[in-house]
């Protein structure tokens, strides 16, 4: 049964992503594959990284190092990773942008603004992440800036800063914590939400929506 039930799934998105794409449509297709190129970009990128990289307090700035100059290639691998992930934020910035003008933040074609909005969250908080992981000074001091921030919220504050610090104080345990966070919880999630913007675009193009 759940065999059928993915080969529907993956008969529909063949169906969906093959389908001629109207004009007015392919820019913004255009915006959301090329997210989808910089994230793929980032996700190799990353991974190639975090077989050199030690979530440790004492080891951290050695295993950069390591990468810069030991790693082959390393220096470029970090250079990509970085610079993508300013690319993705500019590009669904411009995205926001271009949404707001034509007033897509309203109406039936507001699932296009909400998943930008989410994305654009996710971006900022995998940038946010990345730079604490590099725990120099200037990373353990915006660490613990933001914690305070977030500890302020309301009712869920303190208990969602206590879960990523890990503790009271802002310890090793935190680096740890953001390390799994930046590689493994955010790049699922930006992930889901990629499917899910092209899923939306190409249907929309498919019936011949309006713009958005």
């Amino acid at each position: 049964m759940s065999e059928r039930r993915d080969a529907g799934i993956l008969n529909a998105l063949r169906g969906v992503l093959r389908s001629p794409v109207p004009p007015e449509h392919r820019l913004d297709l255009a915006f959301g594959w090329l997210v989808a190129v910089l994230f793929g970009l980032q996700l190799v990128t990353g991974m190639l990284m975090a077989l050199h990289y030690q979530p440790s307090p004492v080891l951290v700035g050695e295993s950069l190092e390591h990468i810069m100059r030991d790693v082959k290639w390393g220096w470029l691998m970090r250079g990509l990773h970085h610079w993508a992930s300013h690319m993705m934020l500019a590009v669904v910035l411009i995205q926001l942008l271009k949404l707001f003008v034509l007033g897509a933040y309203r109406g039936t074609r507001a699932s296009g603004w909400t998943i930008a909005l989410l994305f654009l969250v996710l971006f900022v908080l995998s940038t946010f992440t990345g730079e604490i992981l590099r725990w120099d000074e200037r990373a353990y001091g915006l660490a613990i800036a933001s914690l305070r921030h977030v500890e302020s919220i309301p009712l869920l504050g303190p208990g969602l800063a206590a879960v990523l610090r890990g503790g009271d104080e802002v310890t090793a345990t935190t680096l740890g914590r953001t390390f799994v966070t930046h590689s493994m919880v955010l790049p699922w999630l930006a992930a889901l939400f990629i499917l899910l913007n092209q899923w939306v675009l190409a249907r929309r193009a498919r019936r011949g929506g309006g713009r958005s």
